[in-house]
């Protein structure tokens, strides 16, 4: 899907990747002229209503080296629409190139889907970014992460550590780290429990801290 102005698609859906499919694509991009503005909301609205392919991570993959400038520019607006029209739950990995991109914009649209941001400035080595991506799109090491704080007892408690951020955990790629802020109000011992899908099953872990 290229979008400027307005917004154009390579095909009515998603196709296999095939060498005659490879061949097209990059024909169509030949032929592209980077001109107007920068719809971005309307590109990933776009994106968003595709039809999900059968027994594929339903996913999307957002390049952009320019602010919104066309249509809908306010950011809690575009991140709002894009939400709601994420019907199919898709992750949407975000790609920005150059100093003139909404750095917040695009980490908080690939938090919001549970994947993830990258960024390459001026003099920066692509592909290395680029590698990083497609690693990532491999598949999350564990999705649908969830983590809980439990007492001495195993219990879950809700007091023991407050204002925890970020409140939801994106999706874990091989080589990622979780960082997560909280405050500890209490001196006993404390255990995390990190749970998740894990390569397709479903797993517990625990992290003790006397």
């Amino acid at each position: 899907i290229d979008y400027s102005d307005s917004i154009e698609r390579f095909s009515e859906r998603p196709v296999v990747k095939t060498e005659e499919t490879t061949r097209n694509a990059r024909a169509y991009i030949r032929k592209l002229k980077a001109d107007g503005g920068t719809n971005i909301k309307d590109a990933l609205v776009e994106a968003l209503q595709q039809p999900p392919t059968p027994d594929a991570l339903p996913l999307v993959i957002f390049l952009t080296d320019g602010l919104p400038t066309v249509g809908e520019t306010r950011e809690s607006a575009i991140k709002s629409a894009i939400i709601a029209a994420n019907k199919h739950k898709r992750r949407i990995f975000t790609f920005g190139v150059g100093y003139d991109v909404n750095a917040p914009l695009l980490t908080s649209i690939a938090g919001a889907t549970r994947a993830a941001s990258s960024f390459v400035l001026p003099k920066e080595n692509v592909e290395a970014k680029v590698s990083q991506v497609f690693r990532r799109l491999s598949g999350p090491v564990l999705s649908d992460p969830r983590i809980v704080t439990l007492d001495g007892n195993g219990q879950i408690t809700t007091v023991a550590v407050r204002e925890v951020l970020p409140r939801e955990l994106s999706d874990v790629f091989e080589g990622d780290q979780i960082v997560l802020l909280g405050q500890y109000r209490d001196g006993n011992p404390l255990v995390f429990q990190l749970s998740g899908n894990y390569y397709g099953s479903q797993r517990a872990f625990d992290f003790r801290f006397d």
